[in-house]
C-alpha cells in the first residue's frame, strides 16, 4: 500500500528541538511543543488544545492506554546556543496521565539513572526502553512492580540504544528497535528472546508503529520511513533523503559564521524522522528532530 506525503507544519521555536513523541487519540494527534514540556493536540492541522504535565522536562515517547496516556520523559533538554548546545538536566520518568495531564501513576527507575525513550504494553506487562540511558529494556506488571531487565545478551547481543519498543501480534511479541546495532530484536511477552529481524534492511531503526501485518519505522540516520513485514522484509520506503544527514550541522544547518539554524525542508523528503504513530485509517504521523520541528502525515493511497 503506497503512502502519499501530506505536510503539517508545527510552530517554529528557534531555541527548541522537536525531540518528542507522537500519539493519536480520539481528540487528534498529540505531540510535544518544540521548546516546552507542553503537549499539543492537533486536529485538521490546527491546535485544538494543549496541556502540561507537572514536573516533566522532555516528553519523548507516548502510548495511548484507554482514556489515559503513558509518557516517557528522557530527563534532559538540549537547546542550541549559536553553534553549540546547552543541556538542561533533570531525571528520567515514566508516568501515566489523564486527559488533563494529571499523573495517575508512575513507574520507578530500576536502573539508577534511566533515560526512558519508549513504552509498550503487552497484555498485563509494561515494557520500558531505557534508550538514552543504560541501553536496557525493563519489564513491569500493571501495578508497577519491576519484573525483569533485558540487556539484549539473551538474544542477538547487547542492546545499543534500544530506542523503541512495540507490541505486535496481539501482544504476543515485543519488538525492540536496537538502533545503534541496526536491527530489531524480537521477544515474547514473557521476556524470552525469539529472533532478530531487519538486519541489512534497516540502518538506525528508531521508533515503530504496528500496521497489522506490517511495521512502519523511522530510520533516523538515512532520513526515511521504512515499512517492513513482521519478518523484517522490506515493503516500502517513504521520503528517503540520504543526502540530508551528510549536511554540516545535521539535523540542522550551519551558517557561514558557524551558528546552527533550521534547515530548508523539502516536501516529500524527510530530514531527521524521529517518532511515528498511526490512526485507525492507516495514516502515519511522523515527527522530526530539528530546530522548530516538523510533523508530517503520510496517507495510504
Amino acid at each position: 500500500m503506497p503512502y502519499a506525503w501530506s505536510g503539517i507544519e508545527l510552530p517554529q521555536e528557534p531555541l527548541g528541538w522537536m525531540h518528542s513523541g507522537v500519539a493519536v487519540t480520539d481528540e487528534g494527534v498529540v505531540v510535544t511543543h518544540p521548546a516546552e514540556p507542553t503537549l499539543l493536540v492537533y486536529r485538521g492541522g490546527e491546535v485544538v488544545r494543549s496541556f502540561t504535565v507537572d514536573g516533566l522536562l522532555e516528553p519523548h515517547g507516548f502510548l495511548v492506554d484507554g482514556d489515559a496516556m503513558w509518557i516517557c520523559d528522557v530527563g534532559f533538554k538540549r537547546r542550541v546556543r549559536g553553534g553549540d548546545f546547552e543541556t538542561e538536566r533533570g531525571r528520567g520518568r515514566v508516568v501515566r496521565v489523564d486527559r488533563t495531564g494529571a499523573i495517575l501513576s508512575e513507574l520507578h527507575d530500576p536502573a539508577d539513572g534511566w533515560s526512558p525513550t519508549a513504552l509498550a504494553v503487552a497484555g498485563d506487562v509494561v515494557f520500558v526502553a531505557d534508550g538514552y540511558g543504560r541501553s536496557l529494556v525493563h519489564r513491569f506488571d500493571r501495578d508497577g512492580e519491576h519484573l525483569e531487565t533485558l540487556s539484549g545478551e539473551e538474544g542477538a547481543g547487547r542492546f545499543d540504544c534500544p530506542h523503541g519498543v512495540l507490541a505486535v501480534r496481539g501482544g504476543e511479541e515485543l519488538l525492540v528497535s536496537d538502533r545503534a546495532n541496526g536491527r530489531i530484536q524480537v521477544y515474547g511477552a514473557n521476556g524470552a528472546y525469539r529472533r532478530t529481524i531487519g538486519e541489512r534492511v534497516v540502518v538506525t531503526p528508531t521508533d515503530m508503529v504496528d500496521l497489522g501485518d506490517r511495521i512502519a519505522l523511522t530510520d533516523f540516520t538515512i532520513a526515511q520511513v521504512t515499512i517492513v513485514d513482521l519478518d523484517g522484509r522490506l515493503v516500502e520506503v517513504v521520503g528517503a533523503n540520504a543526502a540530508a544527514p551528510a549536511r554540516d550541522g545535521w539535523p540542522n544547518a550551519r551558517t557561514a559564521s558557524g551558528d546552527l539554524v533550521r534547515p530548508q525542508l523539502e516536501p516529500g523528503l524527510f530530514n531527521s524522522p524521529h517518532t511515528i504513530a498511526a490512526d485507525a485509517g492507516g495514516n502515519l504521523y511522523v515527527t522530526e528532530w530539528l530546530l522548530g520541528g516538523r510533523l508530517t502525515m503520510l496517507s495510504p493511497s
